[in-house]
Formats: C-alpha cells, structure tokens, sequence
C-alpha cells in the first residue's frame, strides 16, 4: 500500500490523490485501508518513515575511496536520486505542513543529521583537496545547499497541478553545482560535473 501511495503521490501530489483511489489502485477496498491507515495523514507519516530511513543511509553513506573524486561524484548524484523516489516530500512541502503538522519537528531532527553527515563527507573533500573553504564558509555552504535542495521542486513546479521531470531533475542539480563550484579546486570539479542525475 505504501508503494502504491508514494507512486500516486509523486505523479499527483499528496493534495490530489484520495484514499479511495489509493485503495483502488492497491487493489483492496477503501474499507481494508481503513483498517491500517484511517486518514490520509497516517499514510504520510508512514511513508516519512521510509523516507527518513533512505535520507539518513544516502547522507551516511560511506565514500569509497575519498581519494577518488568520482567517489563523491557517486555521493552527491545519491542525494538527487533520493529526491525523483520520495519527489512529493520536496514538491508538497506546504501541503504536507498542513495535513501532517508533526511532521515538522521529525524533519528537523532528520535535517541536523543529515547535515552532519554531509558536513562530514565535505571535511573529506577538504582533506583530500577537491573542496576550498574556512569552516564558516562550509557551514554556510551546507546550509545553502539545504535550502535550495529542500525548495527546488516546490519553485521549479508551474502550477499547483505540474509534476516534476527528468528535465527538472537536472535543473536542480545545476543549482546545487553552482552553488558548490566556487569551492571547488580544479581537482575537485569531477565531484559535481560528473555526478549528473539519476535516469528514469
């Protein structure tokens, strides 16, 4: 059923899918959904469960060979296939913020780990010279990354009823490479150039 509803989710978003089209498109009757999941809300919260667990093992995952740009190249193209799986939790932010309002304190507990692992990953493209920047530079980056990557999908979407593309995908990535470029040394280009995103 979770499947089934982040699926419809990602082409609709969350504010235009019902329950009983979930039900439907599971299989089962709305009744038997009933019986896991009584609102739409608890489906969402659910599926932030799963989307909590696949954050946390793409910001943690370990790089290879920190050596290697093409390491971090496969690090950072992770974050962008992250976002196409669970794309109406980017795209839906405010629609969420109001079906599901406890989501926003289970965010921010994910947002500080996840950042703490990115921060670390970049400390080892700082040791391994691909990245150039003080401390407070890398904080402030870290956090200008989080924005945009949080934000993208929400500003990039036309209207309330546009999904997001491949295209769009891509666009996103530019945005994050540009705001990553100025760190980086010439070595450290691979890291983003090379990242590119996830097809589909």
């Amino acid at each position: 059923m979770l499947e089934v509803a982040l699926a419809l989710f990602n082409e609709r978003g969350i504010d235009r899918v019902t329950t009983a089209e979930i039900a439907g498109a599971a299989g089962i009757n709305e009744g038997n959904l009933y019986y896991y999941f009584q609102k739409k809300e608890q489906l969402a919260l659910a599926l932030f469960d799963v989307f909590s667990d696949a954050l946390v093992a793409t910001a943690e995952r370990r790089v290879a060979d920190p050596a290697d740009p093409n390491a971090f190249a496969t690090y950072h193209r992770g974050w962008f296939d992250l976002m196409w799986e669970f794309r109406f939790f980017y795209r839906d932010g405010a629609a969420l913020r109001v079906l599901a309002p406890s989501l926003r304190e289970k965010l921010h507990g994910l947002t500080l780990r996840g950042q703490a692992a990115v921060r670390r990953v970049f400390g080892l493209m700082r040791a391994h010279g691909f990245l150039r920047a003080s401390d407070e530079q890398l904080a402030m980056l870290i956090d200008n990354l989080w924005i945009v990557s949080s934000y993208w999908m929400d500003y990039r979407r036309r209207d309330a009823s546009s999904s997001v593309t491949q295209e769009d995908l891509a666009w996103g990535f530019r945005q994050v490479e540009m705001l990553v470029r100025p760190y980086l040394t010439e070595a450290g280009l691979v890291t983003m150039i090379s990242g590119g995103v996830a097809k589909v």
